[in-house]
């Protein structure tokens, strides 16, 4: 059942002195994409670019001073060209080039910068190469507690900030404080250009039932009449308090699978742009018996991914 939540837009403005915006680049094609996307949006923003190169050679090299020496020649000239080439279309960049775990220096940085955003390229699908995108965007995702922008290639972001489009964006919702806060930054990203917003609520009927008090029979694969106008009502208050700017369009789905399966039909059938996702941040014993979407949202969708942590993640 779909529901459309209107309010009126702002004027279109730009935030001087905002938070500077991170990017990792490994030097590669999809890297080069994320780097653009990340530098016209901080020019968009009127903030810095942190452009970040880690160098996990340094392990290796840092018991031989040759191949130290090495590895540094051959990251800062590319790193220094990039720069380069960012600061003549009027991009404000700084530059580190660092030794250690790609992701763990990419949150540092971030968090010592006092960051909005990571931005990070997202290789392909095959298997060797969703094992790198577990390695770098997804356990950054994981570990940071500022958003982290997934970049595949071939998207429409770059476009979307030149404003020759709205942006489609897809953001799946479960009512929880991951949630608000994916919702919050997205109503704080609306500086970059317009959007076409769904959110997406797949419940669960039974524990919806439980949860409501509801004990007559269950549809063998709905929910109750009452329960999903109680979910919907709840759903559009919630947008609107934390959405109150934008048009956006309410779904709430019966869900008797997996959340992030819904959210990847939804994003099919809408030829979604990005889709935005809370994290709970779950680690060990939690992430096993409860599951993580984020993490099979960052594996398998062919779309650009912004992962949020809750609030009080970023506050820590």
């Amino acid at each position: 059942m779909r529901a459309i939540v209107e309010r009126k837009k702002n004027a279109k403005s730009v935030r001087k002195n905002q938070p500077p915006i991170v990017c990792g680049t490994d030097f590669s094609k999809t890297a080069i994409e994320a780097v653009d996307v990340a530098a016209a949006m901080a020019r968009r923003l009127g903030t810095k670019l942190v452009l970040v190169h880690v160098d996990e050679f340094y392990g290796m090299a840092a018991v031989d001073s040759r191949l130290f020496g090495a590895a540094v020649a051959h990251g800062r000239p590319e790193l220094n060209r990039i720069a380069d080439r960012l600061r003549g279309l009027g991009t404000d960049v700084g530059e580190k080039l660092l030794c250690g775990s790609a992701f763990d220096k990419l949150v540092t940085v971030a968090i010592e910068a006092t960051g909005s955003l990571i931005v990070v390229g997202a290789v392909g699908h095959g298997l060797a190469k969703r094992l790198f995108v577990g390695s770098v965007a997804e356990r950054t995702a994981e570990a940071s507690p500022i958003p982290t922008l997934v970049v595949r290639p071939g998207g429409r972001l770059a476009s979307w900030i030149r404003g020759e489009h709205a942006l489609k964006v897809l953001v799946g919702y479960d009512f929880s404080a991951a949630s608000d806060a994916a919702l919050r930054w997205l109503n704080q990203m609306q500086q970059l250009g317009r959007y076409e917003i769904t959110v997406l609520y797949s419940s669960w009927p039974p524990d919806e039932a439980r949860r409501l008090g509801y004990e007559g029979p269950m549809p063998p694969s709905a929910n109750v009449e009452q329960i999903r106008k109680d979910l919907q009502r709840d759903l559009v208050n919630r947008v609107v308090k934390l959405l109150p700017k934008q048009k956006v369009n309410t779904i709430v789905e019966p869900g008797w699978g997996t959340p992030e399966g819904y959210l990847f039909q939804i994003a099919g059938e809408q030829h979604v742009d990005l889709i935005v996702v809370g994290t709970h941040q779950r680690h060990g014993l939690g992430r096993v018996l409860l599951g993580s979407v984020s993490r099979a949202v960052l594996h398998h969708a062919k779309m650009a991914v912004a992962v949020v942590p809750p609030a009080e993640s970023a506050a820590r």
